[in-house]
């Protein structure tokens, strides 16, 4: 891909996502010498590629707004989704570990991002401690993230996988200063299906489920929750009889 940069030039000092981002426990001094890094690029239109698998890699990338869903293909051509990616989360840890991107990056909705040239970021990271603390933090979240994704889809029901897919997505909102009783998720029903390893008949057949029982809406992209407490104890398992629709 062909890298752009436009004049945007809001400072992590200034960015009300700096305390989930790598500028999260750094002075202000230490913030301002990695506001020299940041590489800030245009909006990426939505359906717009970030970066390929098999680009090489040499960025890491902060989500400033928008979203972003990170795939890869099955040898067949089949889309296989990893993730969806919300204001503050970072991209691209994946492949930190190889000179190329291991899977493909698109934009879910316009979407503005602050690249970080990795070696030069690792460098700053070996005179800025707690920037490097930041950085293992955020390989960790990764690592529990990806084995919780494992254990969602080998363990619970599709009630559940989807309980526990919306309630995760409403407590990003919240952790963002975000309304996430009521929140726009750009993403299509068979997009979950595929992340939730579900077909989108069964994604279809259990929000109507919710809805009835006034768990929740989910319409034209738009989400409500009507009863916080019951989606989280559908997503934990707690409840049965309202998530089945009994």
């Amino acid at each position: 891909m062909t890298e752009k940069y436009s004049s945007f030039q809001a400072s992590c000092a200034n960015c009300g996502l700096k305390g989930i981002c790598f500028a999260q426990g750094l002075h202000d001094s230490e913030m301002q010498v990695l506001d020299e890094l940041v590489d800030r690029t245009p909006c990426t239109l939505k359906g717009e590629l970030l970066y390929s698998a098999g680009d090489p890699f040499t960025k890491l990338y902060a989500i400033r707004a928008g979203g972003v869903k990170v795939f890869s293909c099955s040898d067949t051509g089949e889309e296989i989704i990893h993730g969806f990616y919300l204001p503050g989360d970072i991209i691209g840890l994946e492949s930190m570990a190889f000179e190329h991107h291991q899977y493909s990056a698109v934009a879910l909705d316009t979407t503005s991002v602050c690249g970080l040239p990795y070696q030069r970021l690792a460098a700053l990271g070996a005179k800025i401690s707690n920037l490097n603390i930041q950085l293992f933090n955020l390989m960790s979240y990764e690592i529990v993230s990806s084995r919780q994704h494992a254990r969602l889809l080998t363990q619970k029901s599709a009630e559940q996988r989807l309980a526990e897919f919306l309630w995760n997505m409403s407590q990003k909102f919240q952790s963002r200063g975000y309304e996430h009783l009521q929140f726009r998720l750009n993403v299509l029903h068979r997009e979950v299906a595929s992340f939730l390893n579900l077909t989108p008949e069964t994604i279809s057949r259990i929000l109507g489920k919710f809805h009835q029982a006034q768990i929740l809406t989910w319409k034209r992209k738009e989400v409500t929750i009507h009863q916080e407490r019951l989606l989280k104890a559908c997503a934990t398992g707690q409840e049965t009889q309202a998530c089945s629709g009994h």
